[in-house]
């Protein structure tokens, strides 16, 4: 008897486990993954996604770990990444990007669009939904305006998005949604701001010093007294900034001479800031509260606002494109370079815009493509 019972419990056994390898579903795509130690290809570390922010644990996993990847999303690119972030310069540089529509918990629901900038503006847009499990989001999509399907895994890690897109064995598509892996950031709202010709014109004015030979670009938080001392300096030998402005405190001579407030004046409007020590750098002296710096001549560029942009999410943040041209003799006008300059406004009315960025334009904007 004992012997009998013994067998039909390994039966039993035996045909749990089969039943069990029924239900295992082989199709399922594995995410891509780095060796330990090493960074993939857009840079990010192999433990990169491995916080407990990146990837909440089966417990915590909720609506708030998240509801923050809610909204709109840009791949990440290797050149001008700031400016084709921007939802308002889509016209131009057309777009390939993730919308997450609603998050309930775990489940996502959003859609994938790639569209082609000017002038042909093709476009694609897949939904998707499912549900996300260890980070990873696994799902299969279908264009049918296109003619294509395939599937996809989105895993959110941190401030980023990794994308792995693939398509079925369809005939090549004329165009559509991107296959591969990519990165995507978030992306910045952006509005143009209407200038009347007067408002353009006293902007250009007051970033006429930003011109190379003037002013070096810079990045946030990176401004250093020798920068902002030898701005102001050069703006003055150039005459740039017009020293009248500051009455007695300039002598103009053979060398301009101007007391050190006149400097303070200048950063402070500029650049909203100060110097931690009044000395010289590479041009001109100081001594005892005064500098003195050459009066110079020569040509540099001006600058031609192209566009200027506001921040939905920050009010008081701006974004300038401004073009920096020079009279060529015989040939008129030429583009020597183009600037993005990031700007704080002021609410004080008589402070008007300070400077926190300029970074030089890898590939310039051509504005005519659009400004038709």
């Amino acid at each position: 008897m004992k012997r009998l019972l013994l067998m039909l419990l390994l039966l039993s056994f035996a045909h749990l486990a089969g039943g069990c390898n029924d239900t295992i579903d082989t199709t399922e795509i594995e995410p891509a993954s780095t060796a330990s130690g090493q960074e993939d290809q857009y840079g990010q570390g192999a433990n990169s996604g491995n916080s407990d922010q990146a990837h909440p644990d089966s417990d915590g996993e909720d609506t708030a770990a998240y509801a923050r990847y809610r909204g709109d999303w840009k791949i990440k690119v290797n050149r001008d990444e700031d400016l084709y972030r921007m939802t308002a310069l889509i016209e131009y540089y057309g777009s390939t990007g993730i919308h997450i529509a609603e998050v309930n918990q775990q489940e996502i629901q959003g859609s994938i669009h790639s569209v082609k900038g000017a002038p042909s503006y093709r476009q694609a847009e897949v939904a998707f939904s499912g549900v996300i499990e260890e980070g990873v989001l696994r799902t299969a999509y279908e264009d049918l305006a296109w003619g294509y399907a395939g599937t996809m895994e989105l895993k959110f890690e941190g401030d980023h998005i990794v994308a792995k897109i693939t398509r079925d064995g369809f005939e090549p598509s004329m165009w559509g949604i991107p296959e591969g892996e990519f990165v995507f950031v978030r992306a910045a709202a952006t509005e143009r701001v209407e200038l009347s010709e007067s408002e353009k014109a006293d902007l250009e004015t007051f970033l006429r010093p930003t011109a190379k030979g003037i002013m070096e670009p810079f990045e946030e938080d990176a401004l250093t007294d020798k920068i902002m001392i030898d701005f102001a300096c050069r703006s003055l030998a150039l005459g740039i900034i017009d020293p009248s402005a500051f009455e007695d405190r300039v002598v103009r001579g053979a060398d301009i001479v101007f007391a050190e407030s006149v400097l303070d004046d200048i950063i402070n409007r500029y650049f909203n800031s100060g110097v931690k020590e009044h000395r010289a750098y590479e041009i001109g002296t100081y001594k005892k509260g005064r500098y003195s710096v050459p009066a110079l001549g020569g040509v540099t560029e001006y600058p031609q606002l192209q566009r200027l942009l506001r921040d939905k999410e920050h009010p008081d943040r701006y974004y300038a494109i401004v073009d920096y041209l020079l009279e060529y003799p015989g040939e008129g006008r030429k583009l020597n370079y183009q600037y993005l300059i990031k700007l704080h406004k002021s609410n004080n009315a008589s402070h008007g815009y300070s400077i926190k960025v300029i970074k030089e334009v890898e590939d310039p904007i051509n504005f005519a493509l659009i400004d038709y």
